[in-house]
């Protein structure tokens, strides 16, 4: 018996020992404790390519460039590594990690058509720093917009961004877990960034029939028709956010040829007459300066890289002489600015348990059990962002066949709080304080097309000064017209079979500020969302693409700055106009398709001819199989 007992004693301590071997490697990431801290190399006085940026697009096209041994790559970031931060690396905490280190946290100017309700009319604009960028702090979700965005492109003067031209590049860079995607020519496996699909959960079996009721179609939203519902797609690999740096740039990390500086703030470009021979960059209180033998490529991102551009010399003349910066190039960066506008959120409660989302509960007992032995459970949401939804305007003009207003369904009804959108506490609290429920789920109503338009501007000529950004937030009425469609829309589909079901209700509480107007009218929902306005993290335009002789575009179609030389951008800046979706997984498509640009090479040569049938513009796979499809809703709101 004796012996039994040491042999099953031995058999429990290595069950133990193995449970305990899992949780560490998941939990206290013991993976990344063999990943070594970046190789410290000296600085050289010269590189082939400078890259500024190591964030979404820089960390692709630094790990692309890498792969011609030949070529000798300095990489500048002004933030730090964050492999080894665990909330980084945890989906559902994307919310905890911004406004730290690995965020910019760039404000706005007041503004003075939106977020009436915020402190001093101010948003709050979070924006990756570090190894990876945005793609660490972002909610994770895989759009890439619609097919007749990018041939807007085309019409606006960017030869060669057309959809036939950028889809093999999204199908290189994908890896898509989902097996039925795969099977379209959409779809790309094998890549290095990983695409899963959510795990089935409460809200999402809800709202899928609801919106079956309402005769909405589940649809893969990165394939030929983006009007219908989907759960979220997110890049998330294991239960882990798989950001670019993850998916890209670690495995470049130790190349012999690629030199990763972190910490280092780019602080100027330096010209020779019009050609860009070097970077100011200030690393450890030190300016130093290193010079290109061949180009300088900017990846700072939509605010870095149109601050630099200006601090370089290269901007609107007017400007620049006002702040006492000598011009190279008169050229229209910092104009065209853009941005997605959420709308304040409308909640569903029900009395039901077992249906919300929070950080709190994913941090029980069974939940990080469930994440840290399996990488499964709460912790794998994208911040609980569970599906995204496309619906057709009412009133929609024909000839645009793309969706203007998105719907984000978040599976918490408590998933902002003020002072993390810089609202004020009456503000908010008059609508979100005291739920009658912790149990139900939020819809956000999602403007995807803005026609207000922004700047960024210099404060100064000093380059620690912060910069001026003006989105213009719903300056112009069509924008929240349309946002307040997508609003009314949303509460009203609490009068669905299912919703009554499980008893959800809404709180109809309304702003003080408001109230003038009515009980939800359309002038009251204006006024609403004119008071609580949330940035849609997607800022674009500034360095707008455009055709080599157009006089409002700062890039020509091979991402070369117009008017000097061996300077090119390939970030957000560069995308001329809004997305039909967020602009990640764009950003990545465009440092894929840069580093070919760069290269002199078509390293998607070999996808293009094997869709070679597949993707030419006509075919029947390319042509919308029901762009007029209507919804129905399921009673005319009358303010319940």
């Amino acid at each position: 018996m004796e012996g039994k007992e040491q042999s099953c004693l031995a058999q429990l301590c290595w069950l133990v020992g193995l449970i305990g071997f899992m949780t560490a490697w998941q939990l206290f990431e013991v993976e990344e404790m063999f990943t070594r801290v970046l190789t410290k190399k000296e600085l050289k006085e010269r590189y082939d390519y400078i890259i500024v940026g190591a964030g979404t697009s820089g960390a692709v096209l630094a790990s692309r460039l890498a792969e011609d041994e030949d070529k000798d790559i300095l990489l500048i970031e002004a933030g730090g590594d964050p492999i080894h931060d665990h909330n980084v690396n945890v989906p559902a905490f994307a919310d905890i990690v911004r406004g730290t280190e690995f965020d910019w946290n760039y404000r706005t100017v007041p503004q003075r058509f939106a977020c009436k309700g915020h402190v001093d009319n101010v948003s709050v604009w979070p924006s990756g720093r570090g190894l990876g960028g945005s793609s660490n702090i972002n909610y994770m979700q895989y759009t890439r917009g619609n097919r007749h965005d990018y041939d807007g492109w085309v019409n606006g003067g960017a030869q060669g961004w057309g959809y036939k031209d950028v889809l093999p590049y999204f199908i290189k860079s994908e890896d898509q877990r989902n097996s039925e995607f795969i099977l379209t020519v959409f779809h790309g496996f094998g890549g290095r960034l990983t695409v899963s699909d959510v795990a089935s959960s409460t809200v999402n079996k809800i709202i899928e029939l609801v919106f079956k009721e309402i005769g909405l179609k589940k649809r893969d939203l990165n394939g030929h028709n983006q009007f219908g519902w989907s759960p979220t797609q997110a890049t998330i690999r294991n239960g882990v956010r798989w950001s670019t740096y993850r998916a890209f740039l670690r495995r470049s990390r130790e190349a012999p040829n690629l030199h990763i500086l972190t910490h280092a703030v780019a602080q100027k470009v330096i010209f020779e007459g019009r050609q860009a021979t070097g970077v100011v960059i200030k690393h450890e209180g030190e300016e130093k300066l290193v010079r290109a033998n061949k180009e300088i490529i900017l990846s700072a991102g939509t605010m870095g890289t149109t601050k630099l551009l200006l601090l370089s010399g290269v901007g609107p003349r007017k400007h620049l002489q006002d702040i006492k910066i000598p011009v190279v190039a008169d050229l229209p960066v910092g104009e065209n600015l853009q941005d997605h506008v959420i709308g304040d959120g409308v909640d569903f409660f029900t009395p039901y348990p077992g249906v919300s989302y929070t950080v709190a509960r994913s941090e029980n007992f069974a939940s990080s059990w469930s994440y840290s032995l399996f990488g499964t459970g709460m912790k794998t949401s994208p911040c609980f962002r569970e599906s995204i939804a496309n619906i057709r305007l009412r009133h929609q003009p024909p000839h645009i066949k793309y969706p203007l207003l998105a719907l984000h369904i978040v599976s918490n009804p408590e998933s902002y709080y003020a002072n993390q959108l810089n609202i004020n506490d009456e503000v908010w609290d008059a609508i979100h304080s005291n739920p009658p429920s912790r149990e139900g789920f939020t819809i956000y109503p999602v403007l995807l097309h803005p026609k207000s338009r922004g700047t960024i501007r210099l404060k100064s000529s000093d380059p620690e000064e912060d910069i001026l950004i003006d989105p213009k937030y719903l300056a112009e009425d069509v924008d929240v017209k349309i946002l307040a469609e997508g609003y009314q829309f949303a509460r009203r589909l609490v009068n669905a079979k299912v919703m009554r079901e499980w008893e959800f209700r809404l709180t109809n509480r309304r702003l003080p500020q408001c109230e003038r107007f009515g009980n939800f009218t359309e002038q009251y929902i204006h006024c609403h969302l004119r008071h609580i306005t949330i940035p849609g993290h997607s800022p674009v335009g500034t360095c707008r693409m455009g055709a080599s002789g157009d006089p409002s575009a700062v890039v020509d179609p091979l991402l070369r700055v117009r008017g000097v030389k061996n300077l090119r951008v390939a970030d957000a800046s560069v995308i001329p106009s809004a997305m039909s979706g967020n602009a990640y997984a764009t950003q990545v498509m465009i440092a894929e398709k840069a580093a070919d640009l760069i290269r002199e090479k078509d390293s998607v040569k070999p996808i293009k001819d094997y869709f070679k049938h597949l993707l030419a513009v006509k075919h029947k796979k390319f042509v919308e199989e029901d762009d007029g499809q209507t919804v129905t809703t399921p009673a005319t709101e009358t303010g319940n």
